[in-house]
């Protein structure tokens, strides 16, 4: 069974500090979900950010809503929501490109934050 990822774009407040409408979810099919690797906290009483999950992605990943290939790095974001296993997450991004021999390939960490609704 692949397991499926749902990445919904987030656009952040707008002038009044209200959230904006999130964009269209997308479910994305990642090579692989990994254990997530870090926990922050802010200040003694402040919120926690912990990554769950590390999702890895090929430099481009198939949209099977649009049935087309897209650069992953056009649907997945900085603090854009990611559903993986039943937990909504934001996303922090990084891409790595190797010279022709060694593999490439986008690197989502998948963050929750006690205390913040995502999506």
């Amino acid at each position: 069974m692949t397991e499926t990822v749902t990445v919904t774009p987030l656009f952040g407040m707008d002038a009044g500090s209200n959230p904006l409408p999130a964009g269209v979810p997308v479910v994305l099919t990642p090579l692989v979900v990994a254990p997530g690797n870090t926990a922050l906290s802010f200040g003694e009483d402040g919120e926690q950010d912990t990554v769950e999950f590390t999702v890895y992605f090929g430099l481009t990943a198939y949209r099977p809503d649009t049935d087309a290939w897209v650069q992953t790095t056009d649907v997945v974001k900085d603090d854009y929501g990611i559903r993986v296993r039943d937990r909504d997450c934001l996303a922090r991004v990084r891409v790595w490109q190797r010279p022709r021999t060694e593999p490439s390939g986008v690197e989502v960490l998948c963050r929750s934050t006690t205390g913040r609704s995502v999506g």
